[in-house]
């Protein structure tokens, strides 16, 4: 009895292991669901603005939500959470949109400049810049 209790828990401990092991290697795919949700909103609003944003901005637009995806995710956060989220960016992406170069026909354009003053309009927040 005490040979079959002992395999029992030493089967349950290690499935408990490899569960662990499972739910932390989904981080990285929960974190990349996260970037490609968040590019989405930022890239809407940009659009919805008239704005646009070269191909270097974009990275570095990534570049400040990557982090946040990958805490969120750890986190597990809950929806709710994630669409503060949502407003957050839509208020990162006004803030770049103010800060940008109004072009004659009303769009603008949204430099590299822009991302400092935009993460200082809505820093500290969770989970791109609690700190």
């Amino acid at each position: 009895m005490k040979k079959r209790l002992i395999g029992v828990l030493a089967l349950g401990i290690s499935g408990f292991a490899i569960l662990s092991a499972q739910q932390s290697d989904e981080t990285p795919y929960a974190a990349g669901r996260l970037v490609g949700r968040w590019r989405t909103v930022m890239n809407r609003e940009l659009e919805d603005q008239r704005a646009f944003a070269s191909e270097a901005v974009g990275d570095m637009m990534e570049d400040f939500v990557s982090p946040g995806a990958v805490r969120a995710a750890q986190d597990k956060a809950a929806e709710a959470q994630l669409q503060k989220a949502d407003d957050t960016l839509r208020r990162f992406v006004d803030a770049m949109v103010k800060a940008g170069d109004r072009q004659p026909d009303g769009s603008v354009i949204v430099e590299e400049a822009t991302i400092v003053p935009a993460r200082r309009a809505i820093c500290p927040v969770y989970p791109f810049c609690e700190r």
